[in-house]
């Protein structure tokens, strides 16, 4: 099992006090509204576009109290469904974290979610043992921990540490510290207990975390965008006909032509694309976002789904990206109208939006995508996400320059490519065995332990390759070689994507889909901490069913494993 760091582990009692609303849950009886059929966005959709609640840090300290409790079905529903999901106090959407570098985030995360007995428990077992080759006894469905992804902080103890395990009815105090020179940017928070992962997230476990800019370096065109700002929290909320979720196999991918027939069949008919479920934002369905002509907005997108590519467009209108996952460019990068930005899930990307001169409402879309492109290898169908609304009134604001952008990027032109010595390897491995029976879920052949680790200098500057693998010839039924993505805690790292011009350019993230069998190759720096944390698919079905594995940052490594 995970490691137990028990030095700030505290019994709920403790803290019961501190905590507000009711975890009461009512039964839910199978409701119309609830049915595996189109939601009507006419109806359920088209209300005024609202960020999460804020909670700011005060003199360099944020101090909250996250409660895990399931929603409240007879006040919280979806499209006309009452839901009992899991959640941080009871809400469809974790609440905006907002600090500065040098601030310390002081979160009680208590875990009120109900006790498992032994034979559910068991029967959660069974559902991913039944579909994976498992090294490791997962985490039960009611069982957390948190994830502050992107964050470069310390993996160790009660920080950024997703090897504890919180169960239900205990809590634990996070105390992460942020560095001085911690970059400024956009981030989220997310559940990450190995086995509950894909369950927590995709039910709404998740917020934005922004470390705000400093209105003494920033421009003056940025902070004035950043007045009106909007907080994308993309999420795939997945629930079933009782508007609940307690089967990891409703996570795994819908089959390759969603039609009635195939979604009638035992194991298909709960999966995200036979449910017929809407991407939501913020918890909200096709919100409506009204701008004046000529205003400029910045636009914070956090794609949290579990499995779901997002190709973002807002139509009319070019997408102005100054920052990938956290990390600004240091220049505006334009991508003209109808270019969709890229969203993966774990991806950020921070644009500017400059709202058309024409009013009007436009349409915002995940833009259908081919089956080359797609997370899941079929054909995508176009999603509305939002709309804007461009009012007659006008706001005629700049843009801000790649000029005043380029002391924003954290990193300089630093290239570390230039600086690596070390060679380090990822293959994400999905098989089947002989019989078609069970999958495969690895990294470089493994399946999750939390006893296997790689072992990486601090400081050291190493090129990480990575792939993903399919079955080798003579398995029935082969699986190829499918897209997974890589995602690292702790420290960034150095990837060249082809920019607006067709150009490659050097950018910085924390997260990459990997297209197999072909190589990608990045450059990462170990730098200010040593400890353990992990790799893993952030497809986060694949991650709690074996496609994760510890690294171990340390002074002097005794040898690199892989």
């Amino acid at each position: 099992m995970h490691n137990q760091w028990k030095g700030n582990v505290f019994n709920v009692s403790v803290i019961l006090a501190l905590i507000l609303g009711s975890s009461s849950v009512l039964a839910v009886n199978i409701n119309p509204g609830c049915a595996y059929k189109p939601i009507d966005i006419d109806k359920y959709g088209n209300q005024p576009f609202r960020n999460p609640p804020d909670i700011r840090a005060q003199n360099g300290k944020l101090d909250t109290v996250f409660a895990v409790q399931f929603t409240e079905p007879k006040t919280t529903s979806i499209a006309g469904c009452p839901v009992k999901l899991r959640t941080y106090n009871g809400q469809l959407v974790g609440p905006t974290l907002r600090v500065k570098p040098g601030d310390v985030i002081n979160l009680a995360l208590n875990n009120k979610l109900p006790t498992e007995s032994p034979n559910e428990i068991r029967g959660q077992f069974d559902q991913e043992n039944r579909n994976a080759y498992l090294d490791t006894t997962p985490a039960s469905f009611n069982t957390t921990n948190m994830h502050y992804h992107g964050l470069h902080v310390s993996p160790t103890g009660n920080s950024d540490n997703v090897l504890l395990d919180i169960p239900p009815q205990s809590g634990l105090l996070y105390e992460v510290k942020l560095p001085q020179t911690h970059p400024i940017g956009s981030y989220w928070y997310h559940a990450h207990a190995h086995g509950s992962t894909a369950i927590q997230v995709g039910s709404g476990m998740a917020g934005a975390l922004v470390i705000e800019d400093d209105p003494e370096v920033a421009p003056k065109a940025l902070l004035a965008a950043n007045a009106n700002e909007k907080i994308f929290v993309l999420q795939t909320i997945l629930y079933d006909q009782k508007g609940e979720i307690n089967n990891i196999t409703s996570l795994f991918p819908s089959p390759s032509n969603p039609t009635p027939k195939d979604c009638s069949e035992a194991g298909n008919k709960d999966t995200w694309s036979c449910s017929r479920r809407h991407i939501t934002i913020n918890g909200q369905i096709v919100p409506v976002i009204t701008m004046k002509r000529g205003e400029v907005q910045r636009w914070r997108l956090i794609d949290t789904a579990f499995r779901e590519s997002i190709a973002f467009v807002v139509e009319g209108h070019d997408l102005h990206e100054i920052a990938l996952d956290g990390n600004y460019l240091g220049r505006v990068d334009t991508w003209k109208a109808g270019t969709p930005i890229d969203l993966q899930p774990g991806y950020r990307s921070d644009i500017l939006i400059k709202a058309s001169m024409k009013s009007g409402s436009y349409r915002i879309i995940d833009q259908a995508v081919s089956s080359q492109k797609s997370l899941r290898q079929v054909d995508e169908p176009e999603n509305l996400l939002a709309i804007l609304k461009v009012v007659d009134e006008t706001d005629d604001m700049a843009l801000p320059t790649s000029a005043e952008m380029a002391p924003l990027a954290p990193f300089g032109n630093e290239d570390l490519s230039k600086k690596a010595l070390g060679v380090q390897e990822v293959a994400f491995k999905l098989g089947t065995d002989m019989q078609g029976k069970k999958n495969y879920f690895q990294v470089n052949y493994r399946a999750f332990n939390p006893d296997h680790m790689r072992q990486l200098e601090l400081n050291a500057v190493d090129m990480w390759s990575l792939t993903t693998v399919g079955d080798p010839a003579g398995v029935p039924n082969a699986i190829p070689p499918l897209p997974h993505i890589f995602h690292i805690h702790v420290n960034p790292f150095q990837w060249t994507r082809k920019g607006p011009n067709g150009l490659d350019q050097r950018v910085w993230k924390d997260t990459l889909l990997v297209q197999g069998p072909t190589v990608t190759n990045v450059y990462t720096q170990y730098r200010d901490y040593i400890g353990k944390f992990v790799v893993h698919c952030h497809i986060l079905d694949h991650e709690d069913l074996g496609m994760m594995e510890v690294e171990e940052i340390v002074n002097n490594p005794i040898a690199h494993t892989h």
